[in-house]
C-alpha cells in the first residue's frame, strides 16, 4: 500500500491538499486539549510550494518559489526570506534541518512520502481495509517507531493518497497526538502568481535565526 502510494504521488506534479489538523497540547494540572488548523498545501514542481494554516487568528504562510523561501505570520506581520535549494524536496529539506522551520503536513509534500514516515529498522501493520475516512474506503496501516507511532488510512482504487494522518509522540506526558484529515485535487490549475509572496502593507523584513547565526 504505502509503494503505491509512493507511486501515485510521485506522479502527481500539480496538487492541492486540503485539511483540518488537531495538535494536542497539555495545559496546567495535566489538562490535554487539541489546537485546531486549517491547512492548505499547493504543490507546482518541480520548484513552487505554498503551506498555509490558520487557528482562527493567525495566518502563517510557507511560499518557495525556484529557490526563495519565504515565511509569514499574519498577527505580527512579520516575514523572513532565504534562498535554498530550487528542488521542492530538497528544500523541504534544507527548511527542516538548517532553519529548523516545521510547518503543517511537511511529510505530505515530498515525492515518496513513505520514506519519510517509516524507518529501516521500524515495524508496519496492516490493520484493515475495511475503514471509512470521509466516506471513502481506506487501507489502515500503522507504524511502529522508536519515538513516535504513526497511523495512515490510504485511499483505495487508482487514488492511493492519505486521507488521514495521526502521529502519536509516545515518551512525551499524555502521548500528544498530531492528526489531519485530507483532502486531495490532483488537477488543480494555478494563478500565474499564486507562488509569488507580495509583502502587505507595513509588514517588516526579519532574518531566520540558525544555530549558527547564534554563535
Amino acid at each position: 500500500v504505502l509503494k503505491q502510494m509512493a507511486a501515485h504521488k510521485s506522479s502527481l506534479d500539480q496538487v492541492i491538499i486540503k485539511g483540518v489538523t488537531l495538535t494536542d497540547a497539555r495545559l496546567g494540572g495535566g489538562l490535554m486539549v487539541s489546537n485546531s488548523e486549517e491547512v492548505l498545501v499547493s504543490i507546482n514542481r518541480p520548484g513552487a510550494m505554498l503551506i498555509s494554516s490558520f487557528d482562527g487568528e493567525t495566518k502563517k504562510s510557507l511560499y518557495f518559489n525556484n529557490g526563495q523561501l519565504t515565511v509569514h505570520n499574519s498577527t505580527r506581520n512579520l516575514y523572513a526570506q532565504a534562498s535554498i535549494p530550487d528542488d521542492i524536496d530538497a528544500a523541504a529539506e534544507f527548511a527542516l534541518e538548517e532553519l529548523d522551520i516545521e510547518a503543517p503536513l511537511l511529510d505530505m509534500i515530498y515525492k515518496d512520502a513513505s520514506v519519510h514516515l517509516l524507518g529501516s529498522d521500524e515495524t508496519i501493520l496492516y490493520l484493515t481495509d475495511k475503514a471509512r475516512v470521509g466516506g471513502t474506503d481506506c487501507h489502515h496501516l500503522a507504524i511502529r517507531g522508536a519515538e513516535v507511532d504513526v497511523q495512515l488510512w490510504v485511499e483505495e482504487g487508482d487514488r492511493p493518497v492519505a486521507r488521514k494522518i495521526m502521529i502519536v509522540s509516545k515518551w512525551e506526558g499524555g502521548s500528544p497526538r498530531f492528526t489531519a484529515n485530507l483532502d486531495w485535487d490532483t488537477s488543480p490549475e494555478f494563478e500565474p502568481c499564486y507562488f509569488e509572496f507580495k509583502a502587505p502593507i507595513d509588514a517588516m523584513k526579519i532574518d531566520f535565526v540558525t544555530e549558527s547565526s547564534e554563535r
